[in-house]
């Protein structure tokens, strides 16, 4: 009988432990952006450094002068977008077109430069390092495409 509370103490025991783990990993905040739920920070933003996947860039570091709100609007056949160096390391640009392009920027770390071609419809993720990079968006066939911004909300 002795053993039976020992275990259900064991039990509870291991039960609040968790609770109050599950408490403070959702609380705790330091480090993470306190306003945005999607930039979390203490244990959980740990976590999602060490076991998830490569973050969105900011839309804060991109620019160009066909970039509008969340649109690039190629005119002359070819736009870069820039994206601005970062303390975050390895971020993704995701762009979404509406016709044929061509999209073409340096592989992270290394001085090889990747072109993908996309199709009308498709989505492109663009691999960026921590330093920034050159996007090169050409328009196949068209001298204007429209390009929407899928990253950084």
């Amino acid at each position: 009988m002795k053993s039976i509370f020992t275990r259900q103490r064991i039990a509870i025991g291991v039960f609040v432990l968790l609770a109050v783990l599950f408490v403070l990993a959702t609380t705790h905040r330091a480090g993470g952006n306190g306003g945005d739920l999607s930039h979390p920070g203490g244990f959980v933003g740990w976590l999602g450094r060490q076991f998830g996947g490569t973050p969105d860039a900011d839309r804060a570091d991109l620019s160009a002068p066909c970039l509008q709100q969340d649109k690039l609007t190629v005119k002359d056949g070819t736009c870069t977008l820039t994206v601005a160096k970062s303390g975050a390391g390895q971020r993704n640009v995701r762009l979404r077109s509406d016709s044929d392009v061509a999209v073409q920027a340096p592989a992270p770390g290394k001085d090889t430069l990747v072109r993908s071609d996309v199709e009308a419809g498709a989505t492109v993720s663009v691999a960026v390092a921590g330093d920034g990079a050159d996007i090169d968006v050409i328009c196949a066939g068209a001298r204007t495409c429209t390009l929407t911004l899928v990253t950084g909300g």
